[in-house]
């Protein structure tokens, strides 16, 4: 199944977070072709950092326990089967937290990136036009940072750098249907396109990454380098915020009164607070609320 693209509900805005974003990542990975491994894996996320807030300096891809130094040391990693990088330029990452953001704009190679931004820029759109552009950015790297963490406490041990996108893209995913649950998402299914609610796409999506997150805890299981519970915990973390901030939309509008103004209006002018970041059957059911 191969995601086409989705309706467009912009109100008139230009998701300009969405655009710079994936310049951004484009921009990052054009650095790390330029400047090599050791550029990658000095801001590369290595979950087993973070509990001791220092670097390792060896690891190996499927070695033993690393030898810990001083934070000013950066890590030396040997790719089991693959060239030492040893020798490899190292840069310098003040604190492993901050890999937490850093590993965000990092890919493997162009299909990673290629693939996570078509996903950014598929169901990125809807959700910035959704939020303003300055929540957009804020809930972006939360979500990621919700991922990292996720993947980090899946195994605490892991000195396997972990890069990429995908985690932050995830808690979009988690938002967007949310927003738009039975918004038409095209795919193509090898011998047609089909248009297909949000729900059914994300939910296989979804569910699809459990069963793989699960398997993934067997030692015996290979997830070919895929971090699953990444993707899971940025979902769960981006579905709860946005209706977190939906609760708080309708706290708020009801703190405010019959008098109180409308927090946003859909494009024909009529009272519609949550036009733009809620589903049609919520803002129905809030207005029948209203008339009782």
């Amino acid at each position: 199944m191969l995601i086409l693209g989705d309706e467009g509900h912009y109100h008139g805005r230009f998701p300009w977070v969405t655009a710079s974003l994936v310049v951004i990542n484009v921009a990052v990975y054009v650095a790390q072709v330029m400047l090599g491994p050791g550029f990658t894996l000095s801001y590369a996320l290595v979950p087993g950092e973070l509990p001791m807030l220092r670097e390792i300096v060896e690891a190996h891809h499927h070695g033993t326990a690393p030898d810990l130094r001083g934070p000013n040391d950066r890590p030396k990693f040997t790719i089991t089967n693959g060239p030492s990088l040893d020798a490899a330029p190292k840069f310098y990452c003040p604190s492993p937290v901050l890999t937490l953001f850093t590993s965000l704009f990092l890919h493997a190679d162009i299909f990673h990136l290629i693939g996570n931004m078509w996903f950014l820029l598929v169901f990125g759109r809807n959700v910035e036009c959704a939020m303003n552009h300055g929540l957009f950015f804020a809930f972006y790297l939360t979500c990621g940072v919700a991922a990292g963490l996720a993947h980090s406490f899946s195994d605490v041990y892991s000195i396997i750098p972990c890069i990429g996108a995908s985690g932050a893209i995830s808690g979009i995913m988690g938002a967007y249907i949310s927003i738009h649950p039975f918004n038409k998402i095209k795919v193509w299914l090898f011998i047609a396109v089909l248009e297909v609610p949000a729900l059914i796409v994300i939910g296989l999506w979804f569910v699809q990454n459990y069963v793989s997150a699960m398997l993934s805890l067997e030692v015996t299981v290979n997830n070919g380098g895929v971090a699953y519970w990444a993707h899971l915990g940025g979902f769960v973390a981006g579905f709860v915020i946005l209706r977190m901030l939906i609760l708080c939309l309708q706290w708020k509008h009801r703190a405010a009164g019959p008098a109180g103004k409308p927090m946003a209006a859909a494009k024909n002018d009529e009272a519609d607070p949550f036009a733009t970041f809620m589903t049609v059957q919520t803002v129905r059911k809030i207005r029948e609320q209203q008339s009782d």
